[in-house]
């Protein structure tokens, strides 16, 4: 298949915020970027990403299990010079629509991610959700002594923990995914726009338990796809993430009710979410521009 190769360069962004980024990665980023691709690499050889055995399934092709998602995928994003997006209407088929270039300034920004994890996130496909040897929630998961030495800097462990705690988690509307390569083994990991998407819908859920790191952690995420992917972007697919999260909410609060009587009609979530935030005075002001504009964009398709 003909891939359509994106460039980095973007005529709606300002040049000169890439020329004042001066980031440089501390031995301790180093060390855990290291670890990372080195817990990475065991990962997805003891718990293939991939689905080689075809007999099982009527799905032809490559079928994907899972993806990494969470800190981890940021991580590895951050190694990648490059990310292939996969056709997310034909999940858990793996079919390539386009690659993007990562710059260099937005691999800068990312290594800033490098920190240790408390579990291990990932979403499955419903494929892999029959997988008797898939991974588990809790403690269905790589083992501590059995990881190489080199990937467990990068896990945190607590005292007596055995193995790593998994955490599968939900994605709303289609399964958004990308194919990077790191030494010449592939991973999959959610697409980058959707990681700034997943990590707005979770500011809103509760900015106000950790504001401090919300705007730490959302600025730098902003500043670094800005180099991938123009503002647009970014908005449209941050606003379609919220809109089914919305959706998600109302078909559970109907399948919960349908044998109530007199239940109460779904109130939308993301709407108040949004005031709720929006009012904070701890909010950054670049949290603030994009949850406005995700507002304005909401009300316009009502």
């Amino acid at each position: 298949m003909n891939i359509e190769r994106m460039s980095q360069s973007n005529p709606t962004q300002k040049t000169s915020r890439v020329e004042t980024i001066e980031r440089k990665i501390t031995l301790e980023q180093r060390v855990l970027i290291e670890s990372a691709t080195k817990f990475a690499e065991y990962l997805t050889l003891n718990w293939p990403q991939i689905d080689d055995n075809k007999e099982t399934t009527e799905l032809t092709g490559s079928i994907m299990n899972y993806y990494i998602s969470g800190s981890l995928a940021s991580i590895i994003l951050s190694c990648a010079e490059n990310f292939v997006e996969m056709d997310e209407t034909k999940i858990p088929t793996l079919e390539d629509i386009r690659t993007r270039e990562i710059p260099e300034s937005a691999r800068k920004i990312l290594t800033s991610f490098a920190r240790q994890i408390g579990d291990l996130d990932y979403v499955p496909t419903d494929h892999y959700k029959i997988n008797p040897t898939r991974l588990r929630k809790g403690g269905g998961g790589p083992s501590f002594d059995e990881i190489p030495e080199e990937g467990r800097k990068v896990l945190k462990r607590s005292e007596n923990q055995i193995k790593v705690m998994c955490d599968p988690v939900e994605a709303y509307g289609p399964k958004r995914v990308v194919r990077v390569n790191i030494g010449g083994q592939d991973y999959y990991i959610a697409r980058p726009d959707t990681i700034l998407a997943y990590k707005v819908l979770h500011l809103l859920q509760s900015y106000e338990q950790k504001p401090e790191k919300f705007n730490t952690d959302f600025n730098k995420l902003f500043e670094a796809l800005r180099e991938i992917y123009s503002e647009e972007e970014l908005i449209q697919v941050t606003q379609q993430v919220l809109t089914d999260y919305d959706n998600s909410m109302e078909s559970s609060h109907i399948s919960w009710n349908q044998d109530k009587e007199n239940s109460l009609a779904y109130e939308r979530k993301i709407p108040k979410f949004i005031e709720k935030v929006l009012v904070n005075p701890q909010l950054s002001p670049e949290i603030k521009m994009m949850i406005e504009k995700i507002k304005s964009k909401i009300n316009s398709i009502k």
